[in-house]
């Protein structure tokens, strides 16, 4: 039993979702999706205002790649997306590590991709302020939901300029500010 009430002392529920960036700011949210290792790869994002009004977004279907490799796509994508369209006070969130690679030292699988790395850091070093963020998934719905249904596309890219069905009850639920319990470790 005094296993069990200290492995209970390290964790605290949470309550986790999606928040508007500060006023004047723009956030992207990025998500990757791989079906099972050695299948086709996907990612997706979505950039909204600080009212939570969508900008745009998209959906890409990689082709076979690893999890870690979409997930680096969809941050690629979808910086590139927000420098073209002239974003400059951005904030970058995602589930995955491919955020905190953007401030840390690389790991041996996504140092083989430092090139698109480098591409993604150059792109943000352009814009006025920054700010890269790890979330938890039940803050990254929406992302998720875009880079799933890049499985249902032939190769490439489909960009959004308004959201797809698909997003209706996630855009909802962030909208109206709802929260999803999560056990954290502290």
């Amino acid at each position: 039993m005094e296993k069990s009430n200290s492995l209970l002392s390290l964790t605290r529920e949470e309550l986790i979702g999606w928040e508007a960036p500060n006023w004047n700011w723009t956030k992207l949210n990025v998500d990757g999706s791989v079906n099972q290792p050695g299948s086709k790869g996907t990612c997706g994002g979505l950039i909204r205002d600080w009212m939570g009004r969508t900008i745009a977004g998209f959906s890409m279907n990689i082709g076979v790649c690893t999890i870690t490799m979409a997930e680096i796509w969809g941050m690629y994508v979808g910086v590139k997306l927000a420098s073209e369209l002239g974003i400059r006070k951005l904030v970058v969130e995602s589930d995955s590590k491919c955020a905190i690679t953007l401030t840390q030292k690389m790991s041996p699988e996504i140092h083989g991709n430092s090139s698109l790395i480098r591409s993604i850091k150059e792109l943000l070093v352009k814009m006025e302020d920054v700010e890269v963020r790890h979330i938890y998934r039940e803050a990254n719905f929406c992302a998720d939901a875009l880079a799933k249904l890049g499985q249902e596309h032939e190769l490439g890219i489909k960009f959004w300029e308004q959201p797809p069905p698909c997003l209706f009850h996630h855009l909802l639920a962030d909208a109206s500010g709802m929260k999803f319990s999560r056990i954290v470790v502290q």
